[in-house]
């Protein structure tokens, strides 16, 4: 979703950001699976291994290094953010309100350890 993202013309019209939140569908090919590696690898499912195989026979190998490689670094970077408490810089604060309110990104737990 980070990639589709991006500054493509148009793409966050295309792409439903709640997807990221509520698993209905983003807009991003192989969100599901991809959405279901990403929650095994963090809370350490006993689905991972089948998820690991199930991505590198469907999308291929480099797609399943690609995956784990967005996975391990978003957990980097949050828990590099929650033990430091990196507070959102005014602009970033404004321009994202709407949609933090929209997908309830305050609600999760670690949102308490930012200002």
């Amino acid at each position: 979703m980070l990639r589709e993202s991006s500054d493509r013309q148009g793409t966050l019209d295309r792409l439903n950001l709640q997807g990221a939140v509520d698993h209905s569908d983003s807009g991003v090919p192989h969100d599901s699976l991809l959405t279901a590696f990403a929650e095994a690898a963090v809370r350490r499912t006993d689905s991972l291994p089948g998820l690991r195989e199930r991505i590198a026979a469907e999308l291929g190998p480099q797609e399943l290094v690609d995956s784990a490689g967005v996975v391990a670094n978003f957990q980097r970077m949050v828990r590099i953010a929650d033990g430091c408490g990196i507070p959102l810089d005014d602009f970033t604060k404004e321009a994202s309100e709407d949609w933090r309110d929209q997908l309830g990104l305050h609600q999760y737990a670690s949102a308490a350890n930012t200002a």
